[in-house]
């Protein structure tokens, strides 16, 4: 068995010359099932560290790579005809010059928005069934919820704005709608008003809780929170793009603060979020494969969990000659050899604590020397095609820390969805030699745009808004004086409203219910010189440069009681 040994490894890591066999002894198969709680402590040890890589043959002899309609492989274990970057399945479907939702639509279909709605609206109404609007209090948004439901043109709307929070980030979801000066984001305010955002996230809902099976139950599923949506994202992850040669398993994990029964077994690890498996093209970060952990099944095969998870992602792409890249948290012999067997080559590495590890596999210590130290082109592999696979982490972050694992969990993949759509327009663009002219971040503001201009959501009838705005930090301050309103072409003189008891006397009557007139009346020839807003010389000059709220200071004074 031939042996790499570079002087510059970390203690305690083997290298695998890629042409030796599986140089692990047979007690190692039960070690590897038994020891996977031990071997996630590792896991913090990715990327950065510097590994040494071991991995199979292609055994060109497997009986299963003569049988069917697969064509056999070369000298190298790869079909002939194999394409080494991937490409689109035969299901894609694009106009000439497709936009960037387009892309989003391969992923995300028009179903889930329907479905989203249909199940929202179920549920509110089974919500209020059992605890009426009469029930709420009278200041509850709850009041606000339509008797027909929401429309699909605003759950689209809705979501849009959920894609944006992740582009504009606010300490607290309800600071997107602030007054105040500094904190003020004014788009979100003029699409949708903050009650009507924060109702349909409360009803919120993605399944039917009428099919939902208690822990214990035969047909009990710990997914059943995500519906169908669920696996509507995962199939199109899966049959959009298919991975070129290089493929890798990764894991990752969808922020939540909470505890779900189904958690991990160490909290002190994974208490911030959910643990997710993930099967990408190595060469572009494409997520073709995803699973979400729902807790060790009864069924669990004696092999190990993690060999059963690594054995279900890669299960449509074995007898195709890929090269299956993972961590150290995944190597063991039965995972090896059944690689090799289904005609799949496999590179990984593998610590050198377990007592199992074969004598002949050197590690070697640091050492400092000047001669120039060479990489094995097998370890520059691993942490080239390893590396690559950080793409498919770009989602967007959330700032909805109170909300349900299931919640989470959707939205994540909503933006898992995202990465994967500009990851195809990206493809797209090279295969007809052009470059794509958007980054991740301009994609999703793109999508946005999109989602909300072709939703048909009416925007809010937009109002002047009678809190502080940016200006206010310089109306407050300097110098101001009145000037005379320029005069008509025919010399006659100019009326404007006022900027301040105009609106004022509007808003009083409009709460009180008066009739409110088309022109209130309150109009000035005079305006600010520095400001260039009309007002009378008083009380409104003064109330405007002195009151950050100067329309509530003006229906104080004239209307006290």
């Amino acid at each position: 068995m031939s042996i790499v040994e570079v002087e510059e490894e970390l203690e305690g890591i083997a290298t695998i010359d890629s042409g030796d066999e599986f140089p692990f002894s047979s007690e190692d198969s039960a070690e590897s099932a038994e020891s996977e709680s031990d071997s996630e402590e590792e896991d913090g040890l990715r990327r950065q560290r510097e590994t040494r890589v071991t991995a199979t043959p292609t055994a060109s002899n497997d009986p299963r790579l003569e049988g069917g309609d697969r064509t056999s492989p070369d000298s190298d274990g790869v079909p002939q005809g194999f394409s080494e970057h991937g490409g689109f399945s035969d299901k894609v479907r694009l106009s000439d010059d497709p936009k960037p939702l387009e892309f989003l639509t391969l992923m995300v279909p028009d179903s889930v928005y329907k479905t989203c709605t249909e199940q929202t609206n179920k549920y509110a109404r089974d919500n209020l069934a059992a605890n009426s609007k009469a029930d709420h209090k009278g200041y509850s948004r709850v009041h606000g919820w339509p008797n027909e439901g929401i429309s699909e043109a605003e759950m689209r709307t809705f979501l849009a704005l959920n894609i944006a929070m992740g582009l504009v980030y606010q300490e607290d979801i309800q600071d997107y709608w602030s007054l105040d000066e500094v904190m003020e984001t004014p788009f979100f305010p003029s699409i949708m008003r903050r009650d009507r955002f924060l109702l349909i996230l409360k009803f919120f809902h993605l399944s039917d809780n009428d099919t939902y099976h208690p822990r214990g139950h035969p047909q009990y599923n710990p997914m059943h929170k995500l519906g169908t949506i669920y696996e509507i994202l995962v199939e199109r992850f899966k049959t959009m793009w298919y991975p070129g040669q290089q493929i890798g398993v990764d894991e990752g994990v969808v922020p939540f603060r909470g505890h779900p029964n189904f958690r991990k077994d160490k909290p002190d690890k994974y208490g911030d979020g959910l643990k997710a498996y993930q099967l990408c093209d190595a060469t572009n970060g494409y997520c073709c494969q995803f699973k979400l952990y729902g807790g060790k099944k009864k069924e669990l095969s004696a092999k190990g969990m993690r060999h059963d998870i690594v054995s279900k992602l890669v299960e449509p792409y074995l007898q195709e000659g890929h090269t299956l890249h993972y961590e150290n948290c995944y190597t063991s012999p039965q995972l090896w050899h059944n690689l090799r067997d289904a005609g799949t080559k496999a590179r990984g590495t593998r610590r050198n604590r377990k007592s199992s590890t074969p004598k002949s596999a050197s590690t070697g210590k640091r050492r400092h020397s000047e001669k120039e130290i060479t990489k094995p082109e097998s370890q520059q592999e691993y942490n080239q095609y390893m590396c690559a696979l950080d793409n498919s982490n770009l989602c967007f972050r959330s700032n909805m820390y109170r909300l349900k694992w299931w919640k989470k969990a959707f939205f994540h993949m909503l933006s898992l969805a995202i990465v994967n759509a500009h990851l195809l327009q990206k493809e797209y663009m090279s295969a007809r030699g052009k470059k794509a002219l958007l980054e991740h971040k301009d994609f999703q503001r793109e999508v946005v745009k999109e989602l909300i201009s072709t939703s048909g959501y009416e925007r809010v009838r937009q109002e002047e808004r009678s809190g502080p705005s940016a200006s206010s930090l310089l109306r407050l301050t300097g110098r101001h004086f009145l000037e005379k309103i320029g005069q008509t072409e025919g010399g006659r003189n100019r009326n404007r409203t006022c900027k301040v008891c105009g609106p004022a006397e509007r808003k009083y009557r409009r709460d009180h219910g008066f009739l409110v007139a088309k022109r209130s009346g309150h109009e000035s020839t005079y305006q600010c010189e520095e400001c260039q807003v009309a007002l009378c010389i008083t009380p409104c000059m003064e109330l405007y440069h002195t009151e950050v709220n100067y329309q509530k200071a003006w229906i104080k004074l004239q209307h006290p009681n």
